[in-house]
């Protein structure tokens, strides 16, 4: 692990305080050196330091020791184990104060390394089962297997769950900003890695229960399957799920970041638990298409939209473009097209529609107007204003994209 970011630590080191740098591993050999001719030498000095775990006294003659320079140098300790040492070259006052607090520095940085690899280990296994539970076939996969696989990594599958999907806004351009900002990519990588564990540690405050099994499945995305008591009301879990989807979305906003979550179905078992993953994916796809600002999209208050998306791709089109067309090439296409949906989503309620969009119930009259005389299609007719509906929540979705 030390040679993975020895000679960065020692050339970005020296760049600092303007004195050479070494650091070696167990058995003294120079792996990070700001003059790169001493890379591979050995450093004789190292020896003592590394088994006594005590800096070089100043009884040594460092002069006559091999490929080793007049300076002050320290062990390198992790967990209770001297694996290298670290040490600078000059005037032996002078260097002193920073090898301390570099020595420091150095071990910090190992073992946040070394936590960042196990933690990466665990996060792949747990989203290899996520995975594994996705595409589970009742006719082709065991569910043993998959229940084994969950208990070998502390979660019990036989609970009911539900699916919760996870879509952060704008990390690109968190991680964009590390890197321009970040004296090396060592650096930008574990400040990136903080910043992942930082958002999970939003999440696991949230959903703390032991057998919330939550992964991340890329940067900027993660899902939960928050587990469910065996006697449950459909009500009170979505009523629950939504406070919990609504505080994280907050303490998301405080970091700066923006989230978008879908929420599937409730799953009484792991046939309906692979749906329910599909599901709070489709949810939030869905709801992204539907609206731009971020939200928290639930399966069940999107039957409607996830049946119009299925439709096939040409039919959808053609639809589109013999309903909308004439429509589409006005200037004010978008505030009729909300028009047309909150006419029909407010049941065809001129005060309520009014309402939805914000404004007078005669501009309201005035958008209905225009779109019977653009389109022919009178709105007061119920079965053609849902046609029309119909044809505008196809576009919003996008379904030749889904």
């Amino acid at each position: 692990m030390l040679e993975d970011i020895a000679q960065y630590i020692a050339v970005s080191t020296s760049e600092i305080v303007g004195y050479e740098v070494i650091i070696t591993n167990e058995n003294s050999i120079i792996i990070g050196s700001s003059d790169p001719s001493r890379l591979g030498n050995f450093h004789e000095a190292s020896v003592q330091i590394i088994r006594t775990g005590k800096p070089n006294p100043d009884t040594t003659n460092i002069t006559k020791m091999e490929g080793t320079k007049p300076g002050f140098a320290l062990p390198i300790e992790l967990f209770n184990k001297n694996i290298g040492s670290f040490g600078m070259a000059g005037e032996k006052i002078k260097v002193k104060k920073y090898c301390y607090l570099l020595k420091r520095y150095i071990e910090t940085m190992l073992h946040q390394e070394m936590y960042m690899k196990s933690t990466y280990l665990r996060e792949q296994s747990v989203k290899n089962l996520v995975q594994e539970i996705s595409v589970f076939d009742p006719k082709k996969s065991d569910e043993s297997y998959l229940l084994s696989r969950g208990h070998e990594l502390g979660y019990d599958l036989r609970p009911p769950h539900i699916a919760v999907a996870i879509d952060l806004f704008r990390f690109a351009d968190f991680t964009k900003q590390i890197y321009e900002k970040a004296v090396g990519e060592q650096f930008a990588e574990l400040e990136i890695q903080f910043l992942k564990l930082d958002v999970l540690a939003i999440i696991q405050r949230i959903f703390c229960k032991p057998n919330d099994l939550i992964a991340p499945m890329q940067d900027d995305k993660f899902i939960i399957l928050s587990t469910l008591p065996i006697q449950f009301s459909e009500s009170g879990v979505m009523n629950e799920i939504k406070e919990k989807c609504t505080g994280m979305v907050a303490d998301f906003e405080a970091k700066g970041f923006s989230a978008s979550i879908g929420i599937g179905a409730i799953a009484k078992n792991i046939t309906e638990l692979s749906q329910s993953y599909k599901d709070a994916w489709r949810a939030l796809k869905i709801g992204k298409k539907l609206k731009a600002s971020p939200g928290v999209f639930f399966i069940h208050n999107l039957f409607f939209e996830d049946l119009v998306s299925s439709i096939q791709k040409d039919l959808s089109k053609r639809y589109i473009l013999s309903m909308l067309t004439s429509l589409q090439r006005q200037s004010d296409w978008e505030d009729l097209s909300k028009t047309i949906c909150a006419w029909c989503e407010s049941g065809f309620n001129q005060k309520s529609a009014a309402n939805l969009l914000f404004i007078h119930r005669n501009t309201l009259q005035y958008r209905l107007n225009k779109i019977h005389e653009i389109s022919g299609i009178d709105l007061k007719n119920y079965k053609n204003a849902f046609m029309l509906y119909l044809a505008v929540v196809m576009d919003n979705i996008g379904n030749s994209e889904l």
